[in-house]
């Protein structure tokens, strides 16, 4: 069930109203609604489709039972901690990496990396007793399930969202209208600037091998706003609906363009997937405890498991290498780094160009394709006695439209791009306004008729994204797909 659909409105409407009179007239208020929090994130699961369910079921059985075995005395505690791991990974490696030949017509299920993650996270900190094992199946399953978070993040940690399950939740305007704002928000960056994005950089990407360098390397540049902008707003969006209902689920994104360094951006990006690989990766593996060439191994080892998790292909392999291999450059080079007086502006632009050049690597269907697109990329300054040619012919601007496949009729033309362009220079001014505080804080001060204005603009601009000129019907199975929920 996606977030932008009429299906998750209806959904979503009768939920809450449901939980609120739970949360105000049960006489267990706590219990009831966290049946319905259960029941709800069931039947938003269960919509993607039936055979899904049994996944989610077996994680909560191997989550709860697995937690349960560590009140047990006795040894082998190392030992039955590999095997629940094991237990917790093998259906997502059964899927990821079964050979597709054997098994033509498999379905990933949906959230299966996110929710293991969630269950790997939850046997773990039991291990090393940061959290007590539960009692209630109940809290455990609503802890993997939980519906706005279930299919693409952000990642869970047990010490977090458990307790906030045992409290009854009433209805709360401010943390109602914030959820709302961030959900507004979050669609916005989706509809607005990522899906106009989408198409272009689909159609660019998916020839690479017929296209000039300078559209690959526009399309790559945008690729960058087009993943951030999906990825993040779909996280605003998960955000939003956990706060309409009185969960704080954390931060996924903060600021990552506008970070100083490769480490920095990952300390800004997807956060809750960051943190979960340092925490039961790097950590475990000796972190920044041991000696230089073992960090270096340990910082390679973690950004592979992240290359892996994200796909199976060869490409995403490189990706996470080359991520890997940046930090260990930038952990080598940090003495030589910090004698430097490089301004805050080339250290944003030097990180931004090094991670924009890694996602050729994750955008591509394959590590031969991102290659070509590299290939090409570098071969621009040879294209240019061609479009010499071409200008000659018809004109500078048919020329650039060639030279950036914009004849196709992406974005409208060369004016199409321009409000494009317009559209991300808005996010950036937003991202610059919101860097030490959030745009929530900095609206609540301003007064009533500016704040007005600005959710007005925000909802017909939204407005006129959404399908409304849809037949019913359509809008019924209208939704829209966000990146991660391929992960």
């Amino acid at each position: 069930m996606s977030f932008v659909s009429l299906t998750f409105a209806a959904f979503f409407t009768i939920f809450v109203s449901l939980y609120h009179l739970a949360g105000r007239f049960a006489k267990n208020a706590a219990l009831a609604q966290r049946i319905l929090l259960l029941a709800a994130s069931l039947v938003f699961y269960a919509w993607a489709d039936l055979r899904f369910v049994p996944f989610l079921a077996y994680a909560v059985a191997v989550s709860y039972l697995g937690g349960l075995s560590f009140c047990i005395g006795g040894g082998y505690r190392r030992l039955r901690l590999f095997a629940l791991c094991a237990a917790c990974l093998a259906p997502l490696l059964f899927f990821k990496y079964a050979p597709r030949e054997l098994h033509p017509d498999i379905i990933f299920p949906l959230g299966l990396s996110f929710f293991t993650f969630q269950s790997l996270s939850y046997v773990a900190d039991c291990f090393k007793k940061k959290v007590e094992p539960e009692l209630s199946l109940l809290n455990v399953a609503l802890f993997v399930s939980f519906f706005p978070v279930v299919s693409s993040g952000p990642i869970q940690r047990a010490g977090n969202l458990i307790p906030q399950f045992k409290e009854a939740h009433r209805f709360d305007y401010g943390s109602a209208t914030d959820g709302l704002k961030l959900f507004a928000w979050g669609m916005f960056k989706k509809l607005c600037v990522a899906d106009r994005i989408a198409a272009y950089v689909n159609y660019v990407y998916g020839s690479a091998d017929s296209q000039y360098g300078s559209a690959l390397l526009l399309a790559t540049v945008l690729y960058s706003f087009q993943i951030y902008c999906d990825f993040s707003g779909y996280s605003d969006m998960a955000i939003g609906v956990a706060r309409y209902c009185g969960f704080d689920v954390g931060k996924n994104f903060d600021h990552p363009y506008l970070a100083q360094s490769v480490g920095d951006f990952w300390r800004r990006w997807h956060i809750s997937l960051s943190s979960w690989l340092r925490d039961y990766v790097y950590i475990p593996l000796g972190g920044s405890r041991v000696a230089l060439p073992r960090i270096y191994f340990n910082l390679l080892a973690t950004f592979l498991v992240s290359g892996v998790w994200h796909g199976s292909t060869w490409n995403f392999v490189f990706w996470g290498a080359l991520h890997g291999l940046y930090l260990c450059v930038e952990r080598a080079a940090k003495p030589v780094l910090e004698k430097t007086n490089f301004s805050k502006k080339f250290k944003i632009l030097i990180t931004f160009c090094l991670v924009t050049f890694a996602w050729i690597f994750f955008r591509s269907a394959s590590l031969h394709e991102a290659l070509v697109v590299v290939k090409r990329i570098l071969r621009i300054p040879l294209e240019y006695p061609r479009l010499l040619d071409l200008k000659n012919q018809v004109g500078i601007k048919e020329a650039v439209r060639t030279a950036l496949s914009l004849s196709a009729g992406f974005f409208g033309g060369l004016k199409g791009m321009a409000k494009t362009f317009v559209l991300l220079g808005t996010l950036f001014v937003c991202e610059f306004l919101t860097l030490k505080r959030s745009g929530l804080e900095i609206l609540r001060e301003k007064k009533t008729d500016f704040r007005w204005a600005v959710y007005i603009i925000l909802l017909l601009v939204l407005l006129k994204k959404l399908p409304l000129k849809l037949s019913f019907e359509e809008q019924k199975t209208y939704s829209t797909n966000f990146i991660y929920q391929n992960f």
